[in-house]
């Protein structure tokens, strides 16, 4: 067996090299590091300083004695950048020509590293790829090119391909329970120094999500964003009920009170509607100040008054007759099935998300990256068929709106210029505002009225084993830079790590400036939330993230079904938990050791650790 293992190890460990050696790169044939020099001439036409041996290499293309066609000045290569890749392509195979030529800069392509980036296939990512190789180019003179991975992101199977010496290049995950096994196994670069001397260190990040990136004092990973929920709400929906919006921090109990109200407004104009989606039992206990682990992670203290008035909340506002105003999963399976079509939400399908935005429920938990969703909705369904009224009746302004709806149809994260934005807004009639999602953002409303986000970063690490990793270390200084971070804010990529770089004078920074009814995704709000009340996810050495997780996921779906009372089920998350953690330490003696040194006690694999450390019992 040990040797079958072996084998199927060495088998993906070689794929993954011909893959990555091979395969990947040819697949673009360096096209795209060729438009790096373009994208570069731009930044130092717009002010961005780089090193005499770039600037050589991109005037020496106007003086080379060679007459490739197509010769620019930086200027002009910057214009060029813009260009849709039709007609950018001549002037991209010119410049090859000259770099391959050895008169200029003397650069063989075929030698350039190329990075692996293990990630998903968010379309933002292709933007982010592109910035790093100009990145690159301005802040180092050479070119480095980089790839995504999206096929590699489970993490066992990254582990193993590591360890046997392959494996991307620059790793991703997500939150202090990805990052350590990577810091375990010996795959995450220490980067402290690095960092230290390269601006990339942890004081730059938002507090919340340090333990994303460091762990026993060294740190191995930074940011590529920073992840959470708040609540969104229809504005319109409020206004017709006559309810106010809500304004900061507030309570679950003001969230029953207009949450009842929007729900009888419905049913007055013959209409059903749920209050709110998509806060689940999980966030109902962490918010009313429940926690899973005391000060030093040694035992799980889950049973306690905090998480069953914060379980009992979520009952009550799910099944009591004077506070619901969430559905049952019965209640949502019904939706599902029916498609909607009893609550106005035509065919879609009844997901939390999909119905609020069809307005079947007024309040909703969601994260800014659900920007583009609702964009698109309010494009299609609304914005698009007034640009072409407009353009129908001859609006003076008809072609500023063609270039707006061009522009808009190709992608809705494209930022419009002033004049197709406002050319746009113009058209939009009071009944077209009124179709379209007008969307509100708050916090989430918590028993005890102060909100409590647990935050996360997506974070990528540099992979020890790999033959890039000095390029890779770069990489993550280029997450740390202005650039990058200016461009998560722009995708709504959630938010960026780097509080510096997250606001300007308007809101969340940079462009694009959102679609109509949907403004409140530049929120400061979205800042707040993590700066002052974010806090990291709980961790212990003594039970992986991932299983605590699955255990007490396997009692709260049992308490959302109303199967169980919320007393029994916080004494059960602990009990389960808490024999984990004793089942873990009497098959581990390092980790055993490691808990007597903590808590200056001996071990008994018998008693409940809450016991052993004489900690107040819960409130079962």
């Amino acid at each position: 067996m040990r040797w079958i293992i072996l084998g199927i190890v060495g088998v993906l460990a070689l794929l993954t090299v011909v893959a990555y050696a091979f395969i990947l790169p040819d697949q673009r044939a360096r096209e795209d590091l060729i438009l790096a020099y373009f994208d570069a001439a731009k930044a130092i036409d717009e002010g961005a300083e780089a090193p005499r041996e770039l600037i050589n290499v991109l005037e020496g293309w106007t003086d080379h004695s060679i007459p490739f066609d197509g010769a620019l000045t930086i200027p002009e290569m910057a214009r060029v950048a813009s260009l849709p890749p039709d007609q950018r392509r001549q002037h991209l195979e010119d410049f090859r020509a000259y770099l391959e030529s050895g008169i200029g800069a003397g650069v063989d392509l075929a030698v350039v590293p190329t990075l692996v980036w293990s990630t998903d296939d968010n379309p933002a990512r292709r933007s982010q790829l592109r910035l790093f190789r100009a990145w690159h180019l301005i802040n180092y003179a050479q070119p480095c090119d980089i790839l995504s991975d999206p096929s590699n992101r489970d993490i066992t199977k990254t582990v193993v391909q590591c360890v046997a010496g392959a494996g991307p290049d620059i790793i991703e995950g997500n939150g202090p329970a990805e990052l350590r096994p990577f810091v375990r196994a010996g795959i995450a670069t220490d980067i402290t120094d690095a960092a230290l001397e390269g601006g990339f260190s942890t004081d730059t990040v938002f507090q919340g999500v340090t333990t994303s990136l460091a762990f026993e004092g060294r740190q191995y990973a930074y940011p590529c964003n920073v992840g959470y929920t708040l609540l969104f709400y229809h504005k319109d929906l409020f206004a017709e009920a006559g309810v106010p919006e809500p304004r900061g921090p507030w309570s679950t109990a003001d969230a029953v009170a207009a949450g009842k109200a929007l729900i009888q407004n419905a049913r007055n104009n013959g209409a059903q509607r749920q209050g709110l989606m998509n806060l689940g039992a999980w966030d109902f206990a962490l918010g009313a100040g429940g926690r899973f682990f005391n000060d030093d992670s040694t035992a799980c203290i889950y049973n306690s008054p905090e998480t069953v008035a914060g379980l009992q909340e979520m009952l009550d506002l799910t099944y009591s007759t004077e506070r619901k105003i969430m559905p049952s999963p019965e209640e949502a399976a019904s939706m599902s099935t029916s498609g909607g079509a009893a609550m106005n939400a035509t065919q879609e399908s009844a997901s939390a998300s999909s119905l609020f935005a069809a307005k079947v429920a007024a309040m909703y938990v969601g994260g800014r990256w659900e920007y583009a969703q609702l964009a698109a909705r309010n494009r299609d369904r609304v914005i698009d068929p007034a640009i072409g009224r407009a353009i129908a009746s001859g609006h003076p302004q008809s072609d500023l709106l063609r270039s707006a709806r061009s522009r808009l149809k190709e992608d809705v994260l494209l930022p419009l210029p002033d004049d197709q934005y406002d050319a746009m807004r113009s058209v939009l009639t009071d009944a077209d505002r009124a179709a379209m999602i007008n969307l509100g953002v708050t916090h989430v409303p918590t028993l005890t009225g102060t909100p409590r986000y647990t935050v996360n970063a997506r974070f990528a690490i540099a992979n020890r084993a790999s033959p890039n990793r000095e390029y890779a270390v770069r990489f993550l200084r280029f997450l740390a830079s202005e650039e990058y971070n200016e461009i998560i804010n722009q995708t709504f990529d959630s938010i960026c790590g780097v509080p510096a770089f997250c606001l300007d004078d308007d809101g969340i920074s940079g462009p694009p400036r959102a679609l109509p009814g949907l403004e409140a995704m530049d929120s400061t709000i979205f800042v707040e939330a993590v700066q002052q009340y974010g806090t990291p996810d709980e961790v212990s050495p003594y039970v992986g993230r991932g299983r605590y997780g699955l255990l007490a996921g396997q009692v709260l779906e049992r308490l959302t079904n109303g199967d169980i009372s919320a007393q029994d089920a916080a004494k059960e998350i602990e009990d389960k938990i808490d024999a984990q953690m004793r089942a873990n330490m009497r098959r581990d003696a390092p980790l055993r050791a490691r808990w007597e040194a903590e808590t200056g006690r001996t071990f008994d694999p018998k008693v409940p650790l809450r016991d052993q450390l004489r900690l107040t019992r819960g409130a079962a």
